[in-house]
């Protein structure tokens, strides 16, 4: 499991002084780039290997504000032929500890983008995905 501390910005709040829905999919998506940098390093040329969301889905469970104390926690829970799934966690720290606030999944499809066409998972990230689901369970 991947930990990713959020900073809740002034523009992530909407009129009522929630979180906007909207912003949950720019947290989850810090997150999978986290959880991508463990697997990819940082040098790999996401231009030529990279992913495409498939899908992507959100349940909202308890508001965020402001000045919130936010992380989000991914893991792998699926690695199928040509995609896998991450699955997210999104905690407010609160005083009687982490508050599960929103939860979501993405399947995430690999692709070779010279090709333009959907691939096998890769071979660099395949041992690390099942890894991580082993390490899940």
């Amino acid at each position: 499991m991947d930990k990713t501390p959020i900073h809740v910005r002034f523009s992530d709040i909407d009129m009522a002084g929630n979180v906007h829905n909207s912003k949950y999919l720019s947290y989850f998506e810090q997150a999978r780039i986290d959880f991508l940098t463990k697997i990819s390093g940082e040098n790999w040329d996401w231009r030529k290997k990279g992913l495409l969301i498939g899908r992507i889905e959100v349940d909202y469970i308890l508001p965020l504000h402001l000045r919130d104390d936010v992380h989000v926690e991914t893991i792998c829970d699926h690695v199928g032929n040509k995609s896998f799934t991450l699955s997210y966690k999104l905690f407010k720290n609160t005083s009687e500890g982490p508050k599960l606030c929103t939860k979501g999944r993405s399947i995430l499809i690999c692709m070779d983008f010279e090709l333009n066409k959907s691939v096998s998972i890769f071979n660099e990230w395949k041992k690390f995905l099942m890894e991580s689901i082993n390490s899940n369970s």
